[in-house]
């Protein structure tokens, strides 16, 4: 099957990625069909019920996207890509070192109570806790309301590496991180939280060593209209959006 939208991975990137979606058949629904249909609604920004007739029904792709909210149903596959595509860049498929911060993303009108204000970006909607490694290929990722700061998500974000990255020896984060409490599983397998910090008198952008390559995956997030503003009502819809977003990233790069 050719590729219909720019979004659609070529024939040779599916074959790449088949086996590893073999698994996510529901219900008859080609696993292609289903991914296409996720790929253009991320990259689009369109509504589920205003995807091209092309794809397969919208209410049956919205009810197995949200299958994909599952722990662990996006992540592993999420992870063999990562890997592929560390290998292909002639790196070790686990990272030595990884970056983490937040990014806050406005919410749509629908109100509920996995939303608040974060009084330093004046945003109201969610924050999307990520981790990412040295290449700016997501690692881990959390959405919380935007009232939380980074020490209260740390632990939840940081959980989720535990056994998949046993290179992983130093975190680099800003200084949210200073209020992790002691004692946590990160400590247990001596990961070392380093955290960089801006200049007091410096101005403008400037690009903190370490830390820049999350930079660059809240830069990739902006060419995704799905992650543009926070459109899910439930906070694993929104992780399960940063994923396949990131699944279609790194697609080419292991063809």
């Amino acid at each position: 099957m050719s590729s219909r939208y720019p979004s659609d991975p070529s024939g040779a990137e599916w074959k790449r990625i088949e086996p590893i979606f073999d698994r996510f058949r529901f219900s008859g629904l080609d696993p292609r069909e289903l991914l296409d249909a996720v790929f253009y609604l991320v990259k689009s920004g369109c509504q589920w019920r205003m995807l091209p007739e092309e794809f397969p029904p919208w209410r049956a792709a919205h009810y197995h996207f949200r299958k994909w909210r599952e722990p662990g149903l996006l992540q592993r596959p999420l992870g063999r890509i990562r890997r592929a595509a560390r290998v292909a860049a002639g790196r070790d498929p686990s990272p030595s070192a990884a970056a983490g911060d937040t990014q806050s993303a406005r919410a749509e009108r629908q109100g509920g109570p996995d939303r608040g204000r974060d009084p330093n970006k004046q945003v109201t909607g969610r924050k999307r806790h990520v981790i990412a490694r040295a290449l700016g290929l997501l690692l881990a990722v959390v959405v919380h309301p935007a009232n939380e700061n980074d020490a209260q998500s740390a632990p939840s974000v940081l959980k989720q590496l535990l056994g998949k990255v046993p290179r992983l020896k130093v975190i680099f984060a800003d200084k949210g991180y200073k209020g992790l409490p002691g004692g946590m599983l990160w400590r247990q397998v001596h990961w070392l939280i380093s955290v960089v910090e801006r200049e007091k008198d410096g101005s403008g952008f400037d690009p903190l060593p370490k830390r820049w390559v999350i930079e660059r995956t809240f830069g990739w997030f902006g060419g995704y209209r799905r992650l543009i503003r926070d459109y899910e009502r439930r906070p694993e819809m929104s992780e399960a959006m940063v994923r396949a977003a990131m699944i279609r990233l790194m697609v080419p790069r292991i063809t």
